[in-house]
């Protein structure tokens, strides 16, 4: 019966984590790993299950740097500048960690839109550039959420047969 209710706990953390994947107020994929991780705890691990944890680990990372690589993809396909990019970059960390999330993106926006403009000296395609990082961020939401299936197809893979 434990066994059970495990299962259950599980499922319920991944799929919180599903739905924080469009929430900032709660943890996404990360919230699946962490459940995958407490299964692994509470259950143990197999090699097949260690080889699970293992891929849903890769999935992660390769899911919580998607914001950064889709987002960075895009603005090189537009001619945006390395330069403008970081600084977006540098713009959405410091100002998700001094304010909230949503301050760091307006400022990763307008610091995006401004050195753009000024190496253009177009508003058109410094707003294109912002246009592609908002497009970007949208897109990264969506692989975030595949990601997270795929990690739970993993997880439901190692209780089946790991």
């Amino acid at each position: 019966m434990s066994e059970l209710i495990l299962l259950y706990v599980v499922i319920l953390v991944m799929l919180i984590g599903l739905v924080g994947v469009f929430l900032p107020i709660l943890p996404g994929i990360e919230l699946v790993w962490l459940a995958a991780l407490g299964y692994g705890i509470f259950h143990g691990f197999s090699w097949g299950g260690a080889a699970a944890f293992l891929a849903i680990t890769a999935l992660l990372l390769l899911g919580i740097s998607s914001d950064i690589w889709i987002t960075g993809l895009g603005l090189r396909a537009t001619g945006t500048s390395f330069l403008s990019t970081l600084a977006g970059f540098a713009l959405l960390v410091a100002g998700s960690i001094l304010f909230t999330p949503l301050v760091g993106i307006l400022l990763a926006l307008l610091g995006l839109t401004l050195l753009e403009y000024r190496r253009r000296r177009t508003w058109k395609k410094a707003i294109v550039s912002t246009g592609t990082a908002v497009a970007g961020c949208g897109i990264s939401y969506g692989f975030k959420f595949f990601i997270g299936l795929v990690m739970m197809g993993v997880w439901v893979l190692w209780v089946l047969w790991g």
